[in-house]
């Protein structure tokens, strides 16, 4: 169910658009050029604070980014995920009392868009 998406060339097509510099970005997102070119190049995982630093940097809603990360993906915010034989549904089926516990995890791929 993992697909890797390029979240650091998301945002760096985002970054050039905007005619801004690694410094200038990295600043505003409270990190180093450094460490900002790693994440572009996908080689360094981007946490979920970070990300709204460098949303926050690059004048871009969470949700804009999230629904661009989407259409890579090849479906839309709202529309409910395949299972793993590729049908639409399913999902979870909670009473009251339940409880749930959910982790994400991205995994970021080089050159793949």
């Amino acid at each position: 169910m993992t697909k890797d998406l390029n979240i650091g060339g998301l945002l760096r097509e985002r970054r050039l658009q905007q005619g801004k510099t690694l410094k200038q970005i990295a600043s505003r997102a409270f990190t180093d050029p450094g460490n900002l070119s790693r994440i572009e190049r996908n080689e360094q995982q981007l946490s979920v604070p970070r990300m709204l630093a460098l949303c926050d940097a690059l004048d871009w809603s969470p949700e804009e980014f999230v629904r661009r990360l989407e259409r890579r993906r090849g479906r839309t915010v709202g529309e409910p995920p395949r299972d793993y034989n590729g049908s639409r549904g399913g999902g979870l089926d909670l009473t009251t009392g339940d409880r749930l516990q959910v982790s994400f995890t991205a995994r970021l791929a080089p050159g793949k868009e």
